[in-house]
């Protein structure tokens, strides 16, 4: 894990000894180049224990996550299929935003500031969920060349990897689905040296059926700079979402195995719906189960958790709470390492 290579040896330089300069692992003292260049076995067995000690706070934190609600039962299912080879993550903006990336909601305000659109009218769209419609009124409401620069300086540029997305590479060796603009797992896997074979987009036609282990990272709503792909406004959703045809019948065909959703609201979207017509079409023995890491604000009571867990139910998606007064960051790499724990990569 690179990665986190990297953030060893800047923990190591940042405890360089100020007398003499040199670093100090196992109580054994080294210049930073006996360190970096020429005592490597020192430097991997000081890696390996700290990571193992960071990786037993990670576990430690994931049960007391389990021991809430239904966790561990679902969890143990989880993993029994994840074990198997049978699980695809799809990421939602939360995984982005630890990078630097604004949300979906602050997007849309932000833009609010460029176009002939009140605050009442768009606020009053986002607070009902229809953000297809908030979009769709920002882009009609101002020049469309600015419109899509403003997306182009959101999302399209590199901005530093941080937080649980670059575990994913090494949790999710194969294909991955994403709704995100931004090209964060593109580098997140380059970075791990796995690297997609195929980087497709949602608004091309995608050849079915879906090969989850094809190593292809599916782009559902395309990306920041690509304007035939991206889909973003009510047009655009409607377009691409015709019945019986374009991206409903990727998801449908997406949706035969077992998804986890990771960083995803799971409001009132297409996906959603897509999956709540599947289930209502098919039936729940018909139906593969989805899961999904979900916060939950544990001092609420019981009455709204259900109605929650009913929500996702409608959708065949099933969760694995942690609390919403926690880091999100925290709980959800905490679950990842949890879940993949026996895999090689994560030793």
């Amino acid at each position: 894990m690179q990665f986190l290579r990297s953030n060893f040896a800047e923990q190591l330089i940042a405890n360089i000894d100020n007398d003499n300069g040199n670093i100090v692992i196992e109580g054994a003292s080294f210049t930073p180049q006996e360190i970096f260049e020429t005592d490597k076995v020192a430097f991997n067995t000081a890696f390996k224990e700290w990571w193992n000690s960071i990786k037993a706070g990670h576990l430690k934190k994931a049960e007391e996550i389990l021991k809430l609600h239904e966790n561990r039962d679902r969890f143990r299912s989880l993993q029994q299929i994840y074990n198997e080879g049978n699980v695809v993550p799809f990421v939602g903006a939360g995984l982005s935003m630890p990078s630097g990336y604004i949300g979906w909601t602050k997007c849309l305000k932000g833009m609010r500031e460029e176009a002939n659109v009140t605050k009442d009218v768009l606020e009053g769209l986002i607070e009902t969920g229809q953000y297809e419609e908030a979009a769709q009124a920002l882009y009609d409401a101002m020049p469309h060349d600015t419109f899509n620069e403003h997306l182009t300086n959101k999302f399209d540029n590199d901005r530093d990897l941080e937080g649980c997305v670059r575990f994913l590479p090494y949790c999710f060796t194969k294909s991955v689905i994403t709704t995100n603009f931004d090209n964060v797992l593109e580098r997140c896997y380059e970075d791990a040296d796995k690297g997609f074979l195929e980087v497709a987009l949602g608004g091309d036609k995608i050849e079915l059926p879906f090969a989850p282990d094809s190593d292809t990272l599916v782009k559902l709503h395309g990306e920041a700079s690509s304007l035939e792909s991206r889909i973003i406004t009510k047009d655009e959703y409607d377009q691409h979402y015709a019945a019986n045809d374009g991206l409903n019948l990727l998801i449908n065909d997406i949706a035969k195995n077992t998804l986890l959703f990771l960083g995803c609201s799971l409001r009132a979207d297409r996906t959603v719906t897509c999956l709540k017509k599947l289930l209502q079409d098919n039936g729940a023995r018909a139906s593969t189960k989805h899961y999904t890491f979900a916060a939950i604000e544990i001092e609420d009571d019981q009455t709204k958790r259900l109605a929650r867990r009913d929500e996702l139910a409608e959708a065949n998606i099933f969760p694995i709470w942690y609390s919403a007064t926690d880091d999100p960051d925290e709980c959800l790499t905490a679950l990842l390492i949890k879940l993949a724990e026996n895999c090689e990569s994560l030793q």
